[in-house]
């Protein structure tokens, strides 16, 4: 489903009054119910929405995006300033269809963006769109009353974006996953999560990160990020690629993170730079898998175990993503902010390198070139036939160690057998 924005122009206002009327008849509101408490209120909600009560408020600042679909008027979200909604409303034959979620979002972004002092995107949410609000994250912070018999609730949506989004769905009926994997944990995990949702119906496209977002994203599409967590971060590469998308639009987005142990809360600072960008987190989720980083080989049967629960544990995600059971936590707010400050720098990734520095065995190589065909940051480079790896550019991703064919790069003095998630062919296969 195509949805264009537009900002209301002088002349709609006829328009946009009737689908507030139209709205507050129908007993299926769509994220923007008005509550009405009795026939004094549906006149004073009436007289508030008034063609001439809109033109005279767009005089005074107030803005009022529009959401058209095929030609018709699906949607529209009225704002007091850069903060606060004053209206939204969704034709009821778009409800439950994302529309509404797309104009909260696209208003978080634009307040982000051009009043980032303004910590909090407010609404006097009504009792039926209580629900709605609180699903995109919005929390009560007072008291229910009513005014010229309309009841609503103040709510607040932080745009800092470390309060916890509740429970939504995936609206899109296709989906852009964007996959940057080492080893081929994060790949295997987006393959499990990719087929449920094809099952179900979906069209799903991987991608990887391992070039820059293409600068025109599908707007009927959802988009997914699938990628390792390292340092509770994440590895530059990944920042790269986020740093390259486009303007959100207010598209859906959700994250699958694998790690080795606990993530360290890197789902705060993401969603953050995501809601700026104009996008609507709204779903992530960690599965933890083996890595390279032990200093001891760990049992084959401990291994095999973690990855099928991590598999099963991303079939149960790809279905709860359908189904409106998944949110996006903000994570641990003082960690998750550090360690994102510093995974902008070289600082951990230098002191990761210096734990664990990768070495070449030039009796075991074969000169196949593959690790240097596949540095994700173009470490590698073979002027005389070995590897040779640049630690500082090296980003740590274990890629050249998982896939080397002959097992002739690793971490010196570190006996673990290299693992990989996956046969090097099927890791090729995957789209680049």
């Amino acid at each position: 489903m195509k949805v264009d924005f537009r900002a209301m122009a002088p002349g709609q206002e006829s328009e946009v009054s009737a689908l507030v009327r139209r709205t507050s008849c129908d007993s299926e509101k769509g994220g923007g119910g008005p509550g009405i408490a009795d026939d004094s209120a549906r006149a004073a909600l009436e007289r508030y929405s008034s063609p001439t009560a809109l033109e005279g408020r767009a005089k005074l600042g107030y803005a009022c995006e529009l959401a058209y679909v095929s030609g018709v008027l699906a949607g529209m979200i009225e704002m007091k300033g850069p903060g606060h909604v004053s209206m939204l409303y969704i034709h009821p034959d778009y409800a439950n269809r994302g529309i509404g979620s797309r104009l909260i979002a696209r208003a978080a972004s634009r307040c982000a963006t051009s009043a980032p002092k303004v910590k909090y995107l407010t609404v006097h949410a009504t009792d039926d769109a209580m629900d709605f609000y609180e699903r995109l994250g919005f929390i009560r912070n007072g008291s229910r009353r009513a005014v010229g018999g309309v009841f609503s609730t103040p709510c607040r949506l932080a745009l800092g974006g470390q309060n916890s989004v509740l429970s939504s769905k995936l609206h899109g009926s296709s989906v852009e996953l964007f996959v940057f994997s080492g080893t081929g944990n994060s790949l295997q995990v987006a393959q499990v999560v990719a087929g449920v949702l094809m099952e179900e119906g979906t069209t799903v496209r991987l991608h990887s990160m391992d070039k820059p977002c293409p600068e025109v994203l599908s707007e009927e599409s959802a988009i997914g990020l699938a990628f390792p967590v390292a340092c509770f971060s994440t590895y530059p590469t990944v920042w790269r690629f986020i740093e390259s998308m486009p303007a959100g639009e207010g598209r859906e987005v959700f994250m699958l993170g694998t790690c080795g142990g606990a993530p360290g809360g890197m789902q705060g600072p993401l969603r953050r730079v995501l809601t700026k960008k104009g996008y609507r987190p709204f779903a992530a989720r960690f599965f933890v898998m083996p890595g390279n980083y032990n200093n001891k080989t760990l049992p084959v049967a401990r291994n095999d175990a973690r990855v099928k629960k991590a598999l099963l544990e991303a079939r149960f995600f790809a279905c709860d993503l359908l189904r409106g059971r998944t949110r996006w936590s903000g994570g641990i707010p003082l960690l998750s902010a550090l360690m994102y400050r510093l995974g902008q720098t070289r600082k951990p990734w230098d002191f990761f390198y210096r734990m664990f520095p990768i070495s070449v065995n030039p009796e075991k190589c074969v000169r196949c070139g593959r690790c240097a065909d596949n540095c994700p940051a173009g470490a590698i480079t073979m002027p005389d036939g070995l590897p040779v790896v640049n630690a500082s550019l090296c980003e740590s991703c274990q890629r050249c160690v998982g896939f080397c064919p002959a097992g002739a790069l690793g971490v010196s003095g570190k006996p673990a057998e290299p693992y990989r998630a996956m046969a090097y062919e099927e890791f090729q296969a995957a789209p680049k």
